[in-house]
């Protein structure tokens, strides 16, 4: 840090709230925080704003919202958290306790998102900031055959232009910019915050490394606001905390845990550490566009399966992304490895020909000559050594694994068993095609025949198709604890003055929870409208700057 106690400095930027990163946590509290007279400077680092935000379909999860207010849907409060506690913290759960058996702290926060995510929906939207439309295409909310949750449908929308298409998460951002600059809001790239500037124990303002290499003091006379993601690209970061054999993910390029390292040096406390937002990801495509990569939200199409090293099914292909990739931490206590680490999906010509969509995260290409990442073979047996043979291509990105010896005979087994269940309609290990969020997501793109839609016997007469898939992150949900305000707190749960955290760079109170689409924007927005609000109120810090004395002004 750079501590200015008793010092002068010169700053080259004076504002009231610096803000760091430009996905939807840091926008809405831009957004907030200008509206409510703060002259707000949102630095992002890289050469395009919107962070992983950008990258999304533009979802936003939010209980009680104004929508489901309209239809007469009921979202319960105490059914609301129960849901959320269950999926966030399955060993802890206990409806009985105050606290739903979660920590203090990850209660508070669960129960400020339910309280607050409406307000701050319907008052980002009267500031021209946020356009959401609800999903009324059949969308149930990832686990919606739990008992604890009541309302599985309406909580998901979308920006109303774009309802769950591609361009989604570029809207989403280009309303919060704009918004920001009608209130007199500054925006720039291409600058990374890279240390604190303390006064007297406060953070009063940051240092600024430019893409040009220019190092700028900027002033911040109410705070700094770190909403620059998680460490999903921070590989030294992701072996030290995370507990799986997490490869990296689809955030941006620039979630490399800056913030941690920083937090840290100020003495705050870290929470969550090990947990993120998971999702299954083609290990080459991260390896070859870690920019543009995404995880496999959804594997589409009846005759597709999945099976680990040893040629065997261990989940249900058709389950909730974050579900299926904490299924490739499990751990063999024999032979000393991760069984399912790496799975590889398989499909045969009918899925390769039908269910050719280009976007989720959908391994099977739309040009298959282009697909690097697709292997091929006329048989079980040139499949198999073809998946061999890039397993040990890839090396350390996987594990080092390599198939087992017999596993073309385990596997035309498990072909045939997964067969016979698709052939009866009912899947007896894995129960694919049980849940309304399956059903719905298949039938949007386009589901099978015959019993049970999602499943079908593969055709091995033809060519057969696989892909290699590791366990990936949208982000991490990993770092400082927050107060409901978005003030970082130290070890001993005392504010560090000045320093705020929101979305991915603080600790998130969902625990391992992945709600429903949108789980992530939900939250990290409503959080941003509470931090926005805070610094919009608060009193001007007496830490005035050179530049402000002097009546001088950026």
């Amino acid at each position: 840090m750079l501590d200015v106690t008793n010092q002068v400095l010169d700053y080259d930027v004076d504002v009231d709230v610096v803000i760091a990163g430009s996905g939807a946590a840091a926008l809405s509290t831009a957004v907030v925080a200008a509206a409510l007279g703060r002259s707000v400077l949102v630095l992002e680092r890289a050469a395009r704003f919107g962070g992983t935000t950008r990258k999304s379909a533009g979802g936003v999860w939010m209980p009680n919202n104004k929508y489901m207010h309209a239809a007469g849907t009921e979202d319960d409060r105490t059914a609301a958290l129960h849901y959320l506690a269950r999926i966030g913290r399955p060993t802890l759960f206990n409806p009985d306790s105050p606290t739903l058996g979660l920590p203090a702290w990850e209660y508070e926060g669960l129960s400020a998102f339910y309280d607050n995510a409406a307000t701050a929906h319907r008052e980002l939207e009267s500031l021209g900031a946020l356009n959401l439309g609800q999903a009324v295409n059949g969308l149930y909310d990832y686990l919606e055959k739990l008992p604890e949750n009541k309302a599985p449908q309406g909580r998901g929308m979308y920006h109303a232009d774009s309802m769950g298409g591609p361009e989604g998460g570029q809207l989403l951002v280009d309303d919060f910019i704009a918004a920001v600059e009608r209130f007199g809001g500054e925006l720039r790239t291409g600058h990374r915050l890279v240390d604190s500037i303390v006064d007297s124990g406060r953070v009063v303002g940051a240092v600024v490394q430019t893409e040009d290499g220019q190092v700028l003091h900027v002033h911040a006379r109410l705070g700094v606001v770190y909403g620059t993601g998680g460490f999903t690209h921070n590989a030294e970061l992701r072996l030290q905390y995370l507990d799986g054999p997490y490869i990296g993910g689809c955030a941006a390029p620039t979630n490399t845990g800056d913030f941690i390292t920083i937090a840290a040096e100020l003495g705050a406390q870290l929470a969550n550490m090990n947990q993120g937002w998971c999702g299954p990801i083609a290990v080459e495509r991260l390896i070859k566009d870690p920019e543009e990569v995404f995880c496999s939200f959804y594997i589409l199409g009846d005759g597709v399966l999945s099976v680990n090293r040893e040629g065997k099914r261990v989940f249900n292909e058709k389950a909730p992304y974050n579900e299926a990739a904490r299924v490739m931490s499990a751990w063999d206590p024999t032979k000393i490895r991760y069984s399912n680490f790496p799975l590889i999906t398989i499909w045969d010509k009918t899925v390769a020909d039908n269910w050719a969509i280009d976007r989720l995260g959908n391994p099977i290409p739309v040009s298959p000559d282009e697909a690097y990442w697709v292997l091929k073979g006329e048989s079980l047996e040139e499949l198999a050594q073809a998946v061999d043979q890039r397993l040990h291509e890839l090396g350390v990105h996987v594990g080092y694994a390599r198939l087992d010896s017999d596993f073309v005979e385990q596997f035309a087994r498990t072909l045939e068993r997964f067969g016979e269940f698709a052939d009866a309609g009912v899947d007896e290990d894995f129960h694919r095609g049980e849940s309304r969020f399956e059903r719905y997501a298949s039938d949007r793109f386009g589901a099978g025949q015959g019993h049970n839609p999602l499943m079908r016997r593969l055709d091995t007469s033809g060519p057969l198709y696989a892909t290699i898939m590791a366990p990936g992150l949208l982000d991490t949900k990993g770092g400082p604890r927050v107060d409901l305000q978005g003030r970082v707190l130290t070890v001993r749960g005392q504010v560090i003055e000045g320093l705020f955290a929101v979305g991915n760079a603080a600790a998130s109170p969902t625990g391992q929870g992945y709600a429903g689409s949108g789980g992530t924007l939900g939250p990290i927005i409503t959080a941003g409208y509470l931090c926005g609000q805070f610094l919009g109120s608060a009193k001007t810090s007496t830490h005035d700057s050179p530049a402000a004395r002097t009546g001088e002004t950026n």
